[in-house]
């Protein structure tokens, strides 16, 4: 017999020569294949860990040039001697300025020029841009490398450089990013700043280069020539609004879904106050927006952008449709707007219709033999409409108006998929405001009472 020795049998107390060869080889076999394949594991685990190191070490580099194209697109705007201006990147211009594009890490950059012409400091308050926004530091650690100390904190420093600091002193001014959650389509910044005598609030209402939505297909100032046009008085604005159709319809004009919103703004007023509240833009229809509809749909998520069914007036469909989704695809309130043909104190006045999305059933009704089901008490989601414009204070004045007429709920209407609906049969007229109104200022015009609910 020939003695064998093997550094794991030894360390697992098994002497070399203790056993025959045979069964010396079959230990040499079974516990170094062992010891081979804990290496294989820690090598494996090594060019993981390496491999992630290379992956997340990006460099983090600053602009090209002085001028970079953000900073040279600028919307500025100017509210009680403090200028602002404010530029959201899009992913190749993050790419391009910090070395790495946020949006697939789910943060947006916001470029911030603020020039305070008063005699005393301002602060700038993110919390009131985004509740949820990212601190420098936050950001830089999404960027960290494993084992690489020395270039994390060069991360952690760079960072530290790019966010805008948040004193701003009398005479002076202060550039720098925030860094908040992706929006896509619009994006509504609002700027907030203290000082000791009050709150300076400067909003922007921006459209971003991102592509596939359905108010992009809509020229909105081709709509009606201008002798079309017709702006009302007060008194004629509450005729024409009572003289509209009752409901939106299909292309064979069958009535469906009832109108029961009246927006009447200028396009930023209207839209910054939904995008303000949460209401995001949706999603024109196409192969890649159809995908994640059905994604989402199978998946049980949330799709910000979906996009929702034709509906007509005025011989056409949806001008915008705006919606605000839940955390799943099944439910959200959603509303589609036309423009009118009339203006009242200059401004646009737009119809629309909007509903509240409660779940998903199968129906022969629709192409795709599924469509949402809705709340059939509508006139829940249109009141939640208000609640929401006077959370924005952009609402100047609110009135109500007849519409599609009554319905019981024991004797409730159809839309065109078959779900049923009830109503009392008005119509909420919102003039909407670029200045603040609070609550409690907002005007109320007696056309028509609310019934007890």
């Amino acid at each position: 017999m020939v003695p064998m020795s093997c550094g794991l049998c030894r360390s697992n107390g098994i002497a070399g020569g203790q056993f025959p060869h045979s069964l010396t080889s079959h230990c040499s076999r079974v516990l170094c294949g062992r010891a081979k394949m804990k290496r294989i594991s820690l090598t494996s685990l090594f060019t993981l860990l390496t491999a992630f190191n290379l992956v997340g070490c990006v460099s983090v580099t600053p602009a090209k040039n002085d001028t970079p194209s953000f900073i040279r697109a600028t919307d500025t705007r100017e509210k009680d001697n403090v200028r602002v201006a404010v530029a959201v990147l899009t992913e190749a211009e993050s790419r391009e300025y910090f070395g790495w594009p946020m949006e697939p890490r789910g943060v947006q950059a916001i470029w911030l020029r603020v020039e305070n012409r008063n005699s005393f400091p301002v602060w700038i308050l993110p919390r009131f841009t985004d509740p949820d926004y990212y601190s420098t530091f936050e950001v830089a650690y999404r960027n960290h490398s494993v084992f690489r100390n020395a270039v994390n904190q060069n991360i952690d420093a760079s960072f530290q450089n790019y966010g805008i600091p948040r004193r701003v002193e009398p005479g002076k001014t202060n550039t720098g990013f925030l860094f908040v959650n992706v929006s896509e389509g619009v994006k509504f910044v609002n700027v907030e700043l203290w000082h000791s005598k009050g709150v300076i609030d400067v909003g922007f209402y921006l459209e971003l280069p991102s592509g596939h939505f359905d108010y992009e297909q809509t020229d909105f100032a081709d709509i009606y020539p201008a002798s079309q046009i017709r702006d009302l008085t007060i008194v004629q604005l509450r005729q024409v609004l009572e003289g509209m159709p009752c409901c939106t319809g299909d292309r064979r004009g069958t009535y469906g879904d009832p109108l029961n919103i009246i927006l009447i703004g200028d396009n930023d007023e209207i839209f910054s106050a939904l995008v303000r509240e949460g209401w995001d833009p949706t999603h024109a229809l196409g192969t890649t927006t159809i995908r994640k509809t059905i994604q989402a749909f199978l998946l049980g998520y949330s799709y910000r952008y979906s996009p929702v069914s034709s509906l007509y007036l005025f011989d056409r469909r949806q001008d915008v449709a705006f919606q605000k989704a839940r955390e799943t695809i099944h439910q959200r309130n959603h509303m589609r707007l036309w423009l009118s043909p009339y203006t009242y104190l200059g401004k646009p006045v737009w119809i629309g219709q909007i509903s509240r999305d409660i779940g998903v059933r199968l129906t022969f009704r629709s192409p795709s033999l599924a469509t949402h089901k809705i709340d059939p008490e509508v006139d829940e989601a249109r009141d939640y409409l208000v609640q929401d414009l006077l959370a924005s204070e952009n609402l100047e004045s609110l009135a109500y108006v007849k519409g599609v007429g009554p319905a019981a709920a024991e004797a409730p209407r159809e839309n065109l998929t078959g779900d049923v609906y009830f109503t009392d049969g008005l119509r909420a007229v919102a003039v909407l405001s670029s200045s603040r109104v609070p609550a409690n200022e907002v005007k109320y015009i007696n056309w028509e009472t609310l019934p007890n609910q």
